[in-house]
């Protein structure tokens, strides 16, 4: 998790803003376990996850329902959703609209 914050402090925020941040664990299917960090700097939303290995940085995006958070429309990348204490994270090979390979599902926020 230390690492996770340690990339936040890399985004690009106002000097004087203090984002709020939450700090939340995922329990996935196949025992899988995903720390995300939600940062809220008023101007936009992130989320920072450690996932296979490595830490990822999503940029808020539009979704009919729940909380999207995604890599730039025009690339590749991951793609974590959420809705309520639940969520899922895919992979998307190309821009946005493309097929979507779906990693984990069923992921519950430990309490």
């Amino acid at each position: 998790m230390r690492g996770i914050v340690l990339a936040l402090a890399l985004l690009p925020l106002p000097a004087l803003a203090a984002p709020d941040m939450i700090a939340a664990q995922y329990s996935c299917e196949r025992g899988a376990q995903v720390p995300v960090v939600y940062v809220n700097d008023g101007a936009t939303s992130f989320a920072a996850l450690q996932v296979e290995g490595q830490q990822i940085v999503l940029e808020i995006a539009i979704s009919a329902s729940g909380a999207r958070y995604a890599a730039p429309a025009d690339q590749p990348g991951y793609i974590w959703w959420g809705k309520g204490d639940e969520a899922t994270l895919a992979w998307r090979d190309g821009p946005e609209g493309s097929d979507e390979t779906f990693i984990y599902r069923a992921c519950v926020t430990q309490q």
